[in-house]
């Protein structure tokens, strides 16, 4: 596993400041003889407002965003443009030949188009917005030399491949109002390509199916993906969940002509990210006194200075069996962003290298919890593997001795398999979420319990 040490980059830190009252009970006798007491300790911290440098953020993500809106609280303009490579099957089959509808000879194509499906909508729904798709880029080099969330467009966009355009609203006006509101009903972008893609595409398929059973080979020889921005207007941005390429053809079957078609999806396993234009209020929030910010796209995050010396202080063969870090929200304003639905506690040191080494593998490093909007609060209901981990780093050099306490705040999306998070990223959906600041007149607290056996 490579590691790399991260340079500390502090905006208005804090002293952190510490105190502590403990409080000790007895949870039990175990058949040892043993006796488990507790202490539970209140320890205090400060935190602030930092930014993140979304050129050394990854550019893979799990949605993708198109739109452009203004932010509400600082009015900067918000712009965001999407690529995604499609995925294909190892057992990816056609009908046989033979079977196919032909012109001239060969295999023909009915229609073909990309889909996007929206599961949420930033500024007006009902904003008519003009969308232009773009071939991708071929050279794998290049896209794999990709840094941050703001490259320049032509390193993934083909713009001499203009493959179609549509304007679009998130309520399609063209389905009653009844389906609209229907629970399987699905908001969704439609927009037709030229047949003739997909006619070459199936004609390669039946000179060379091995490549439509490799994800890198269709991307290579077959369909290299898409770039979707915006070409008009302003006033919405809308969230893309799933994306897909459909293939529609006519065979026949005992006889009769049939309706087939084969679908793609769109994928980050292969390649898929979204770019986003750098708003200029970013400084402006974090000069905000009393208050920190987690501000999206735009990177705007909150940090928080731990206790960790005063927490491991005199407890080194105690076990931490509790660890709670809450974090405050101001309500929000009507015209305000929601607020982020998950947030990534990391080390400082590991900001960036967290979402591209093995680093989020190992729950030492990491904490995440999800928004409670009962108590509108974040809370980290047990960081004691995260305080040990802090330590950790700092013995092995990777941290420095300014920021090892230091761990940041940051708005993520995620994915698991019920029990493991399989993959963990940056969040560029539009959120935004004032917190309560710990100051060094009025910081903020931690609790802390720790365990340990009596003879």
């Amino acid at each position: 596993m490579t590691m790399t040490k991260a340079g500390a980059f502090l905006l208005g830190l804090c002293g952190l400041l510490c105190a502590c009252t403990e409080t000790t009970g007895t949870l039990g006798i175990i058949e040892t003889g043993e006796e488990l007491s507790t202490v539970t300790a209140t320890f205090q911290f400060t935190s602030g407002t930092d930014s993140l440098n979304l050129e050394k953020l990854p550019y893979n993500s799990q949605f993708g965003c198109i739109g452009a809106i203004r932010d509400p609280e600082t009015g900067g303009l918000i712009e965001s443009s999407f690529a995604t490579q499609f995925v294909t099957q190892s057992n990816f089959k056609l009908p046989d030949e033979n079977v196919m509808k032909k012109e001239d000879g060969h295999v023909v194509c009915d229609s073909m188009e990309v889909l996007l499906f929206m599961n949420q909508a930033y500024g007006d729904p009902n904003n008519a917005m003009k969308m232009e798709v773009y071939g991708m880029q071929t050279d794998r080099e290049t896209l794999n030399s990709l840094t941050g969330i703001t490259f320049p467009e032509e390193k993934v966009a083909d713009f001499n491949k203009h493959l179609g355009s549509r304007v679009f609203t998130f309520y399609d006006r063209t389905v009653s109002a009844d389906e609209l509101q229907s629970s399987t009903h699905q908001h969704s972008i439609r927009v037709p390509l030229d047949p003739e893609i997909g006619t070459q595409m199936m004609m390669k398929y039946y000179q060379h199916p091995e490549w439509f059973r490799d994800n890198n080979l269709f991307r290579d020889n077959v369909f290299p993906g898409v770039y979707c921005r915006l070409s008009e207007s302003e006033g919405m941005m809308v969230n893309v969940a799933v994306s897909a390429l459909d293939i529609n053809f006519v065979y026949k079957k005992d006889g009769v002509d049939k309706e087939g078609f084969v679908r793609f999806g769109g994928t980050p396993e292969v390649f898929q990210c979204t770019r986003v234009e750098n708003p200029k209020s970013r400084k402006k929030l974090c000069e905000v006194p009393d208050t920190t910010y987690l501000k999206n796209p735009d990177g705007v995050i909150t940090y928080v200075n731990l206790p960790v010396d005063e927490i491991l202080k005199g407890h080194e063969q105690d076990s931490i069996s509790m660890c709670a870090l809450t974090l405050q929200a101001y309500s929000k304003t009507d015209d305000a962003f929601d607020a982020p639905t998950q947030l990534l506690l990391v080390p400082h040191a590991l900001r960036y290298e967290f979402f591209t080494e093995s680093w989020n593998k190992d729950d030492r490093f990491f904490y995440i919890t999800s928004y409670n909007a009962t108590t509108n609060a974040y809370v980290f209901s047990n960081i004691s593997r995260l305080v040990k981990g802090l330590k950790v780093l700092k013995e092995m050099g990777i941290s420095t001795d300014e920021d090892w306490e230091r761990v940041d705040v940051i708005p993520v999306s995620t994915t698991s398999d019920g029990s493991t998070y399989t993959s963990i990223f940056y969040d560029v959906t539009p959120t935004s979420v004032r917190l309560v600041c710990g100051t060094e007149d009025k910081p903020l607290d931690i609790q802390v319990v720790y365990s340990y056996f009596n003879r």
